[in-house]
């Protein structure tokens, strides 16, 4: 299959409209958008100039590759409904945290494209930046995959369910995670008549050393020193915040086991 594959989108979120302006923008040929919002259908399709429909038996019967890009928890139930009318379509998603072969009972031809990133309308993606993990059942499949993400982006790596499993749990770790660390950490200068930005240099210069080193072996703090009276204060300052408290505790022994607070 080459990159001159007619593509069918479904889905309309975030992931949907991000790599649908993408392959547009590349030549590729978005020939449909198929959402069970047909407002949102209508919104993606006008910007991609291409067809659109809510009506899953109106999926184009000659298409090439169906990408869902819909919610991990609804993948199943799309793929479901769209399987009666896929003809041979490629048909892969693009969730880290979900299997490829949850999409087996309903296609003959399956996978993954799953960038890595986390995607928002009001940013732009680097897509230079942005690991593409692909993989599928058939080697030209995989092929095609791969041909499409250098053409959009720029790394591609081939990454079975067991990987991308953990490679989810770590994106976790590594963004959610520490975004809810900082949204805390926010609230608790907002409390005090503090701006956020204040803390902005280090949280710079805490990604930057990351990226230089292993992070574990730029480790900072009162935990990984065994400070364990400045961790008693802290824990008295969060005491308003038994929740935050809790997760400063754990973080701390999860740093340093041998600390005894």
């Amino acid at each position: 299959m080459s990159t001159a594959a007619k593509i069918v989108i479904v889905g309309a979120g975030r992931i949907a409209w991000h790599l649908g302006k993408r392959l547009k923008s590349k030549g590729l040929s978005v020939a449909q958008v198929i959402s069970r919002t047909a407002e949102h259908a209508e919104l993606l399709a006008q910007t991609l100039q291409c067809n659109w429909t809510n009506d899953w038996s109106e999926l184009l019967s000659d298409a090439d590759w169906i990408l869902l890009a819909v919610r991990d928890d609804a993948i199943a139930d799309v793929a479901g409904q769209l399987a009666p009318f896929s003809q041979d379509a490629l048909v892969t998603h693009t969730s880290g945290g979900t299997p490829g072969a949850v999409l087996k009972p309903f296609f003959g031809r399956f996978g993954v494209f799953y960038p890595l990133q986390s995607f928002s309308f009001e940013r732009s993606p680097v897509w230079s930046k942005i690991p593409f993990c692909v993989d599928a059942q058939e080697e030209n499949d995989v092929l095609f995959l791969k041909k499409i993400a250098k053409t959009i982006g720029n790394l591609v790596y081939r990454v079975n369910d067991e990987q991308r499993s953990a490679l989810h749990v770590a994106a976790v770790f590594a963004n959610n995670f520490s975004n809810h660390c900082f949204s805390i950490a926010e609230k608790l200068l907002d409390e005090k008549n503090l701006t956020f930005e204040l803390l902005h240099p280090l949280m710079e210069e805490t990604l930057a050393k990351a990226l230089q080193d292993s992070p574990a072996r730029m480790q900072t703090g009162p935990a990984i020193r065994g400070d364990a009276d400045t961790i008693r204060r802290h824990l008295a300052l969060l005491q308003d915040h038994p929740d935050w408290k809790g997760l400063y505790k754990n973080l701390s022994e999860s740093i340093n086991p041998g600390l005894s607070i």
